[in-house]
């Protein structure tokens, strides 16, 4: 196992680590048409989709060019039953986790977009395709940022767990469309899958939480956590300043 990432590798964890969160706040800023990209939710899901796929497959590649074992990214579980059991409860603990986050944010008055309900599915085709999407985000977010990204940031600091939260303060500014409030519950909840697989030594927990935690949201958790906005209105009767 190298001990240290290869020059292309530690390009790679860093366009990973720095590039991902730069192009997502650039996104941001450019502004979407959501009450457009609302109309055409399923081909939305398939875009995204589209992009984590391409994310993990360019991972896994730069890891099997540059000799990185599975082990080193712990992609292997020696017991999946006591795994499977941990990741539901890690889906509770992060379910709970993003209730509270989201309840101080409104008492502190910071202020959610209606952007973070534009992959939120409305009918039973839509919520089959947000299951996929799920799936898909569970494997290839936690193999290219817990399993990748943290073992590269890691191996440069001799710290697994400061590693951790410099991956998982990448991993919530990925989510800067969600306003400084998604961002903190983004970074919390990526702080807990990677405590997740350093405890485990698996990332297979980490993916069956990250899983199921979506998937709850997804599936009708929404409208407990982003209870202010109405989804009629974040489908067709955005204001300026909501698609702003």
């Amino acid at each position: 196992m190298p001990e240290t990432p290869s020059p292309i590798a530690a390009a790679y964890a860093l366009l990973l680590l720095i590039g991902m969160p730069a192009l997502a706040a650039l996104d941001a800023r450019r502004g979407a048409n959501l009450a457009d990209a609302a109309k055409h939710r399923r081909l939305l899901y398939v875009s995204v989709g589209a992009s984590l796929v391409v994310l993990g497959l360019v991972t896994l590649g730069v890891a099997a060019w540059q000799d990185v074992p599975p082990g080193a990214l712990r992609w292997t579980v020696s017991e999946p039953g006591a795994a499977l059991l941990w990741g539901l409860a890690v889906a509770v603990a992060g379910l709970i986790l993003s209730w509270l986050l989201t309840v101080v944010g409104r008492w502190t008055g910071l202020r959610e977009t209606a952007a973070v309900m534009l992959l939120m599915p409305r009918d039973a085709a839509q919520k089959r395709g947000f299951l996929v999407l799920a799936g898909i985000a569970a494997v290839c977010e936690e193999y290219a940022y817990r399993g990748f990204g943290l073992w590269a940031v890691s191996t440069w600091t001799g710290n697994v767990w400061l590693g951790a939260a410099l991956v998982s303060l990448s991993f919530g500014l990925g989510h800067g469309y969600q306003n400084l409030v998604g961002v903190i519950r983004a970074t919390v909840l990526g702080m807990v899958l990677a405590g997740t697989v350093i405890w485990s030594g698996s990332l297979f927990p980490a993916i069956v939480g990250h899983f199921w935690i979506n998937a709850a949201i997804g599936l009708g958790g929404w409208r407990y956590l982003h209870a202010e906005f109405d989804p009629d209105d974040v489908d067709g009767n955005l204001t300026e300043d909501e698609e702003r």
